[in-house]
């Protein structure tokens, strides 16, 4: 018998779960190994037995100790091991039901005439020893194949079960079963869990367009959510016009807001549905475990209730308080759109002196958010917003150029400091033009690149590729100083040190407020500063607001420090004054 008819061994069977999910339906590979249980006593039948089996089957022979039997396809049983194992093997199928498990049995002509019926609740097939090689062959073949298409029917009926006819998605049965184990998982990473309800409104198409029309229009609309989401993500049908989304657990709200934000852009353009061209609005609906819910039936009840309230223009959450933290989310990012059209933005700027004379040597750039109105909005209102919607790399630009410019100013009147620092993102260096950006407004402003230094956060360490720091390379060959900003708050690591052009490091004014009587942060701001001198790298000591911080750090042999001793951010005039 060719090896192509054999039948493969199934890796999910056994599960006791009424839920098969997607990932245990694979194809079945007819060229995977199957695994055959041999339980024969006698020397020479079980010696024919193994030649027969070793060269088409991996060949499983279990300690008689054993108290249960590895997972197998088939098994074949001489009479001498049938009653020591009989047991064992009934559980074996009953475990497998409703997928056939085949028994064959082995057994004398003796046995033929007189023991048949006692095997019947357990044997499927047999054959008579001595053993023909070909008959063997031939019977085994023919039960493994038979298993492999119990097998493909079990996996073709249980997707079948699990996913909707229509669009091939997941439908609320699998969904729910994932959403269990989401919800599971969440508990134990101790984090929360957003479950989104998503309605698209169907109803008129049937009406206008009939069923064929609705199933087109909602397979239209699976194709355009999966296009625009993740693949990670779970998406589900879950009746005729709503769908199911679970992010990963501990998935940030600005990130929910940024899925949002991509399902409603399928009202952006219309669908194409039996010729004609449909408009759909979805509305969403959110959900939070364990805000709203302690399990996940009631997570998804809490969802659908939020969806009853919400508006297409915008998602809603069922807790008030996410909704309000969700809603001023939305409203900034338009404003912020508003405030790079009208020039809202301001730079203040925040000397840095010499500890050791107290000359100012350099100054920091920091933008400030002036409303209308006149109120200042701090940078930590927005520019987390900013960074989530990528609004970040237009308002650091804007920065650069500015704070450059000023620089110019000041040079063209002889009284200009040494440097001056601005703040990149992780989006910034991202971009494929960042360092060509740079050099071109050094060379706009006619400024040499020493004058400038970029100050990049730990953590946007952690989001530099090759082809980033090959930007930072070419920068840092080029002139301009990088710096470290906030260093010891984040996840540092010495490797980052070597590898990246670091020039400046900046203790983080956390460690400075107490560093005058606080033992551990006396030993952090230590460390720094021993390794700044290992590396060859200056260091900035920020939030300096009392002369004993300032003389303590000097003692440590800090460079340059930066706080409200020596000044507060201030708009360019009153800086300059």
């Amino acid at each position: 018998m060719a090896h192509r008819n054999t039948v493969p061994w199934v890796c999910w069977r056994g599960s006791n779960s009424s839920v098969i999910s997607t990932e245990e339906l694979t194809p079945l590979d007819e060229n995977a190994s199957k695994r055959v249980l041999l339980l024969a006593r006698s020397g020479g039948n079980r010696e024919q037995l193994v030649t027969h089996l070793q060269r088409r089957y991996e060949v499983i022979e279990p300690d008689e100790a054993a108290l249960s039997l590895a997972p197998f396809d088939l098994a074949v049983v001489e009479t001498t091991s049938f009653w020591q194992w009989r047991q064992h093997l009934m559980e074996a199928k009953r475990r497998e039901e409703p997928v056939f498990l085949p028994v064959m049995l082995v057994l004398s002509q003796r046995d033929v005439r007189h023991k048949l019926k006692a095997f019947w609740d357990v044997v499927d097939e047999f054959v008579v020893a001595p053993v023909n090689r070909s008959e063997f062959a031939e019977r085994a073949a023919m039960l493994l194949r038979t298993r492999r298409l119990a097998l493909t029917q079990r996996a073709h009926l249980a997707y079948l079960v699990n996913h909707d006819r229509a669009t091939d998605l997941p439908n609320k049965h699998l969904f729910m079963d994932r959403l269990i184990n989401a919800v599971r998982d969440a508990a134990v990473l101790d984090t929360k869990l957003y479950m989104m309800v998503i309605h698209i409104p169907l109803a008129r198409i049937l009406k206008s367009l009939g069923h064929h029309g609705l199933e087109r229009a909602a397979i239209a609309c699976s194709v355009r959510l999966k296009a625009v989401l993740a693949e990670e993500l779970s998406l589900a049908r879950l009746t005729t016009e709503e769908w199911g989304l679970i992010p990963r657990p501990g998935t940030p709200l600005d990130v929910v807001i940024e899925l949002c934000r991509r399902i409603q852009k399928l009202a952006e353009e219309p669908l194409m549905v039996l010729g004609e061209h449909i408009h759909v609005s979805p509305r969403i609906g959110i959900g939070i475990y364990p805000d709203d819910a302690s399990n996940a039936a009631n997570t998804l009840d809490c969802a659908i209730a939020a969806l009853s309230q919400t508006k297409a223009e915008q998602p809603v959450f069922y807790s008030r308080t996410v909704q309000h933290q969700a809603l001023r989310h939305i409203r900034t990012e338009a404003r912020l759109h508003q405030a790079l059209d009208e020039a809202q933005f301001e730079l203040w700027y925040q000397p840095q002196v010499r500890l050791s004379d107290r000359q100012q040597v350099g100054v920091e750039a920091l933008i400030r958010w002036r409303l209308p109105g006149g109120a200042l909005v701090s940078p930590k209102d927005f520019m987390a917003v900013a960074e989530s919607t990528g609004l970040i790399r237009d308002i650091d630009r804007w920065v650069l150029d500015r704070a450059c410019a000023a620089m110019h100013r000041w040079r063209n009147e002889h009284d200009a400091p040494k440097r001056i620092s601005v703040n990149v993102s992780t989006e910034d260096i991202k971009a494929a033009d960042f360092a060509e950006v740079v050099v071109r407004i050094l060379d706009q402003y006619q400024l040499p690149p020493p004058t400038l230094e970029l100050e990049l956060t730990e953590t946007t360490l952690f989001e530099i590729s090759a082809d980033n720091l090959a930007k930072l390379n070419t920068l840092r060959e080029y002139g301009v100083s990088v710096a470290i900003d906030d260093f010891g708050t984040g996840y540092s690591s010495l490797s980052y040190l070597h590898r990246l052009p670091i020039t400046t490091l900046k203790i983080d004014k956390a460690f400075v407020d107490d560093v005058t009587h606080n033992l551990t942060n006396q030993a952090i701001t230590r460390t720094i500063v021993w390794l700044a001198k290992n590396f060859n790298l200056e260091v900035v000591a920020e939030g300096i607001e009392t002369v004993a911080q300032a003389r303590y750090l000097k003692s440590l042999e800090v460079h340059t420090g930066q706080g409200f001793l020596y000044g507060h951010p201030a708009p360019e005039a009153l800086f300059r004054r």
